[in-house]
């Protein structure tokens, strides 16, 4: 039990280590079998055999520290071959502290206890002692007092995920973006250990890439919004610029003819990217909050709001467009904002935002409702009835031409089960549903753009934006009351 008592001793110690294990041997060799431990400062703890062997295998550990990956190797001397595997175990993290004196000594005591490797220099440290270190994308390093100063250029060329200097604020040094300085979260430390709970937070928060804001403000920025269909998407992206983090709600089914810019896509392609916003397909909770952590969009089948059991948005955006409520109603959050008809602000909803293409498009209203749904499409270049396809049967959907195609009027775009569906119009294919859904005879089903090559179907239509600023609009003025 020797090893396991001394590799348990130095973790405690937060001291780096690899275990070389010899796994094969041909002629003559000190050992046929053995182990031992290497730790970061060359430390041996058992033994391969000592002499020739033992020291290659040696500097192989410290090189395998160094990179932290472990290797097979073979080891010769005169006469015999010695092979072995040397493992360099998984460790949280690693933190350097230059400086040790109380507020050094007190930052090392706090990452021990959270299970990190520690190693503590004087503030007399040299530039080749820090880079003899093992040092990589896990290594943090903190130099504590501004006479450790000179050695920030090298730390800042090593791998270190964070290099900070705890020094007064009044201490001149070079500006560098990748330096933490002053270091830690303000949350009025003074005393030795108040200050080493500060660094070690702000380190915590850049390792695991988390904002490091209070959690009881992490869902005040939430805002879920249920439909990812186009007008949706142009919400989804403007409260993604603004700043917000937003949870994108769909059916497992969607419907969405203008595919190219709905983060509705992501249900059948995973990913879905829209004008630098990427939506991810995700279920749980966890990949919910990881999604939103990574700046992206989750995209969750949620046809029922089921998720506001276990997130509490201090907004929830009704973008179905169904011109009809089914199933939002104010108070399911602090602020509730739906999109178009089918909604009484002050009764579903605290703000309803107009989405008929006029004078008033994109409008916040706090009282009453958007203005009742005609049927009839938004006129584009002397067309609007004309330019939506509908189905002319009941069916399985089956495209033939792709969204961005110039097509003319009567040429086959696609089949609903046998029965052709043909353009109504020239112009570009804008619109067009995604292969393999069952559809009723009468559904919308594609979309034409009659001003052809100058459509652009790749990007949010002005309609979306307009409608999008207005929810913003809604949001911001409601969060800053």
């Amino acid at each position: 039990m020797g090893l396991y008592a001394d590799a348990a001793e130095l973790e405690r110690n937060g001291i780096l280590f690899a275990a070389v294990t010899i796994i094969k041997t041909e002629g003559v060799v000190p050992r046929q079998s053995g182990r031992m431990l290497v730790s970061e400062d060359g430390g041996i703890f058992g033994t391969i055999g000592g002499g020739e062997i033992e020291y290659k295998a040696k500097l192989l550990a410290l090189d395998a520290l160094k990179n932290g990956k472990g290797i097979c190797a073979d080891i010769e001397q005169h006469g015999g071959k010695v092979s072995v595997y040397i493992d360099v175990p998984e460790h949280k993290g690693k933190v350097i502290i230059i400086g040790k004196g109380h507020v050094g000594s007190a930052i090392g005591s706090l990452f021990k206890g959270i299970g990190w490797s520690v190693k503590l220099f004087e503030r007399d440290a040299d530039e080749s002692t820090l880079l003899s270190q093992p040092i990589n994308e896990k290594t943090a390093i903190i130099i504590a007092g501004k006479a450790g100063s000179h050695l920030i250029p090298a730390a800042l060329s090593t791998k270190a995920f964070y290099v900070g200097l705890l020094a007064s604020r009044s201490f001149s040094t070079e500006p560098d973006r990748r330096l933490y300085f002053p270091i830690g979260l303000d949350i009025g430390e003074e005393t030795p250990e108040e200050i080493a709970i500060s660094v070690a937070a702000e380190v915590l928060s850049v390792f695991n890439k988390r904002s490091a804001r209070p959690n009881r403000d992490w869902e005040s920025n939430l805002v879920v919004v249920r439909g990812a269909g186009d007008l949706a998407t142009g919400t989804i992206v403007r409260l993604v610029k603004a700043g917000y983090k937003v949870i994108a709600l769909e059916t497992d089914k969607p419907t969405v003819i203008r595919r190219t810019v709905s983060l509705a896509e992501a249900v059948y392609e995973k990913e879905m990217i829209v004008e630098g916003v990427k939506g991810v397909l995700v279920s749980s909770d966890a990949a919910i909050r990881r999604s939103l952590d990574e700046g992206n969009v989750p995209v969750v089948i949620d046809s029922d709001l089921s998720i506001l059991s276990s997130f509490h948005p201090a907004v929830l955006v009704d973008a179905i467009i169904a011109k009809r409520n089914l199933g939002t109603r104010k108070g399911m959050a602090p602020f509730v904002v739906a999109l178009g008809p089918g909604f009484t602000a002050g009764v579903d909803a605290d703000a309803v935002i107009e989405t008929k293409r006029g004078h008033t498009l994109g409008s916040v209203i706090y009282s009453g409702s958007a203005i009742p749904n005609s049927g009839i499409p938004g006129n584009i270049g002397g067309f609007a009835r004309e330019r939506v396809i509908h189905s002319p049967a009941s069916g399985v959907f089956r495209g033939v031409k792709h969204i961005g195609d110039i097509v003319k009027k009567d040429e086959i775009v696609a089949y609903v089960s046998d029965t052709a569906v043909k353009a109504t119009i020239d112009g570009k294919l804008r619109g067009l549903l995604h292969d393999g859904l069952s559809v009723p005879e009468g559904f919308k089903i594609a979309d034409i753009d009659p001003r052809g090559e100058e459509a652009d179907h790749t990007t949010i239509s002005d309609k979306a934006r307009a409608i999008a600023g207005g929810v913003l609009e809604a949001i911001d003025s409601w969060a800053h009351k």
